[in-house]
């Protein structure tokens, strides 16, 4: 067993933001002590203590575990697995945590780190703060190949939530590269491919999502992992649909549905019944994509997700021309918005439905579009400042203002060019 020492007293150290000299005064040199942390050299057992104290670790140095690593080891892996695998990630992530003081774990090099690597995985799931992934690049250069490249998708995901979507890519094209050659399991190689599948997703690669998906989505068929194989193909349908391949983007949509109508996670239903709603309203079948922007609507209770089928029904009552469904459906998205936070992106596609609808403004009208085509610019929302964008060259051009109109017509045909 390779001791851990070292990797301990620099996260630690560093945890408490403590400088080298501090630790070291009166117990080695600062040289010294850096060694130590870098794995380059085996202190006494006497200055490990006095460092221990200083930093207040409670670590036997005079007891050796390494016939329980293998023990151990095992039991983490499962853990992540599990909550990986099945979703139960606030559960599975309390049971993780009890092995931060397990002296097992601290005193292994090769369990300190995995626990952090699982630590920093569980810290990007829903509720995850980011504290760990931190603490695993002090550590970086103590990673062997395969943890480098699961720190390479961390980074990756955390580059994309950061809104440098360029630095991503990059760390992406480098997994591809990598994971083919890498020891990784099957099943956590499932999840990565899913996860790069997002991403891919939502920087408008289609194909590179929909290939990496699919890969995931055969490891998860196989061994019937339901939730999984529901969130594949709700992947795979959407960049079908963002391809303009409605026919495939349907076919995943209802594999899925054959999924929840044979298990009890029939809450996915709000989201599938709403996208084939999409698909049958792009292909034109307008009383079918009702159908199923209705049924969407009786799946679903959170706000947010209410208001997605109500804009649908919106749209397929103004596709239809019909003022009268339009307005009503606004009237009850209004009264589903209340008083709740965070829904500033509907306030925005009411008022344009509205001022057109309702209120029958073009000034006003026009004002909205502008504040639409900023607002999901802003958040890289390419499907609704297309559409608004055009629209708004479209009012323009009606009000004579054929410069300013060109410019949005130019904004939407740059977007549709990148889809291409």
């Amino acid at each position: 067993m390779e001791y851990n020492y070292g990797n301990l007293i620099k996260v630690e150290r560093m945890r408490r933001n403590m400088k080298q000299s501090v630790l070291a005064r009166g117990i080695c040199s600062i040289s010294y002590l850096s060694k130590i942390e870098n794995n380059q050299t085996t202190p006494s057992e006497e200055v490990l203590e006095l460092i221990f104290e200083k930093l207040n670790i409670n670590v036997p140095v005079y007891f050796d575990f390494s016939q329980q690593v293998d023990k151990v080891r095992e039991e983490i892996q499962s853990i992540l697995r599990e909550a990986v695998l099945t979703r139960k990630d606030e559960e599975k992530r309390k049971q993780i945590e009890k092995y931060i003081s397990n002296p097992v774990v601290n005193q292994s090099k090769e369990l300190y780190i995995l626990l952090l690597i699982t630590l920093a995985r569980f810290d990007l799931m829903p509720g995850g703060k980011g504290r760990y992934l931190n603490e695993l690049g002090w550590l970086e250069d103590q990673l062997d190949r395969d943890n480098k490249i699961r720190y390479l998708l961390m980074q990756s995901l955390t580059h994309f939530q950061s809104n440098d979507k360029e630095s991503s890519l990059q760390l992406l094209e480098q997994l591809n590269e990598q994971l083919p050659t890498s020891n990784i399991p099957d099943w956590e190689i499932a999840d990565m491919r899913y996860i790069m599948g997002g991403l891919y997703y939502k920087s408008t690669d289609y194909l590179q999502a929909i290939e990496n998906v699919k890969f995931a989505l055969g490891y998860f068929k196989d061994n019937f992992y339901v939730e999984r194989i529901i969130e594949c193909h709700l992947i795979i349908g959407l960049s079908y649909k963002r391809r303009k391949r409605y026919t495939e983007s349907l076919s995943h949509y209802e594999r899925a549905t054959k999924v929840t109508s044979a298990t009890d996670l029939k809450y996915y239903n709000g989201m599938l019944y709403n996208n084939m709603g999409e698909i049958y309203s792009l292909l034109g079948n307008q009383e079918k994509a009702l159908e199923y922007f209705l049924e969407s609507l009786s799946y679903k209770s959170d706000p947010k997700s209410k208001l997605y089928s109500v804009l649908s029904l919106i749209e397929v009552y103004a596709e239809q021309e019909d003022s009268d469904g339009v307005i009503k459906w606004l009237g009850n998205g209004y009264e589903i918005i209340g008083n709740h936070e965070g829904l500033e992106e509907f306030h925005h596609h009411f008022e344009v439905y509205k001022n057109c609808y309702q209120e029958h403004d073009k000034l006003k009208l026009i004002s909205s579009l502008k504040k639409a085509v900023q607002y999901f610019e802003a958040f890289d929302d390419y499907l609704y400042t297309n559409k608004y964008a055009l629209w708004l060259a479209r009012e323009l051009r009606e009000n004579g203002k054929y410069k300013l109109s060109t410019e949005y017509y130019e904004k939407s045909i740059a977007i549709m060019s990148r889809w291409d």
